[in-house]
């Protein structure tokens, strides 16, 4: 069946290790987007961090084009409507900021406007996380976080070797209660459990009266998993890890050998690459 949906995640998926966008995926993605396929960024990052891409792919700003946010916290368009998605509560905080203080783990919450934390000291990969996001930190104590903020996903930071640690000792109670998902090796994410990256393509087709089989996925990590197993046509990047090779229907090259592009020229726009066979 005729792919016409398709959700890209972006760190070392849509973009190489330089956090670029090549010329060959470039042009695949507009050629599909010309074709009439909807192309949608599917990411852990908040919209700050997606914008620049939109702008270059030129589907920013438009109501009916669509963006996938938080790792599925938040489905919206590219003109800021939202769509759906689910967050959590001032509770989930109180409570996963217990769980952060007996492992002695930093951790953060990402709202719609800025990140927030209690903690007095935030480590490298998660200033340099905001940093890359372009969001901007808040440092406030637990007492006196709002109750009215969208809590949208909450984040453990950390060395890997740590969140290794930290994910191997979290409470069954914990992980039965939240969608609990490792982004990167220095990532713990927490989302309400009816968000993820596959049930926002799930809904994003409905809205779209497409079927699951017109649909495809590309990713490289375990946040993408959902999304990989949802869609009619799974992708892993040469560079993923092994449990999304081993979901994934099929595999393309790495990000940094245009692995989003050739993709998408072989199943959404029925050309024969080498490269592929």
């Amino acid at each position: 069946m005729t792919i016409k949906l398709v959700t890209i995640d972006i760190d070392d998926t849509l973009v190489n290790s330089a956090r670029e966008i090549t010329p060959r995926v470039k042009a695949a993605i507009q050629a599909a987007t010309a074709a009439g396929v909807k192309i949608v960024l599917a990411t852990g990052r908040p919209l700050t961090g997606v914008v620049d891409y939109l702008d270059e792919l030129g589907l920013n700003n438009q109501d009916d084009q669509f963006v996938i946010n938080y790792n599925g916290g938040m489905i919206q368009t590219t003109s800021g409507k939202v769509l759906g998605g689910g967050k959590l509560d001032l509770a989930a905080y109180q409570e996963l900021r217990q769980v952060a203080d007996d492992l002695n783990v930093y951790m953060q919450v990402e709202a719609d406007d800025a990140a927030y934390t209690s903690d007095n000291v935030v480590p490298y990969h998660a200033s340099r996380e905001n940093f890359i996001v372009k969001m901007p930190l808040k440092f406030v104590p637990l007492a006196e976080m709002p109750a009215d903020l969208p809590y949208i996903k909450v984040m453990m930071i950390g060395d890997a070797a740590k969140i290794d640690a930290d994910t191997a000792a979290l409470p069954q109670a914990i992980q039965d209660k939240y969608y609990v998902v490792r982004s990167t090796a220095n990532f713990l994410e927490f989302m309400n459990p009816k968000a993820s990256k596959g049930a926002a393509l799930e809904l994003l087709a409905k809205h779209l009266n497409l079927s699951m089989d017109e649909t495809m996925a590309l990713g490289d990590q375990e946040n993408d998993l959902t999304m990989i197993k949802a869609a009619g046509l799974g992708v892993a990047m040469g560079n993923a890890v092994e449990k999304v090779k081993k979901t994934a229907n099929m595999q393309t090259t790495s990000q940094n050998a245009d692995g989003v592009g050739l993709a998408i020229e072989k199943w959404v726009l029925g050309k024969n690459v080498p490269e592929l066979n």
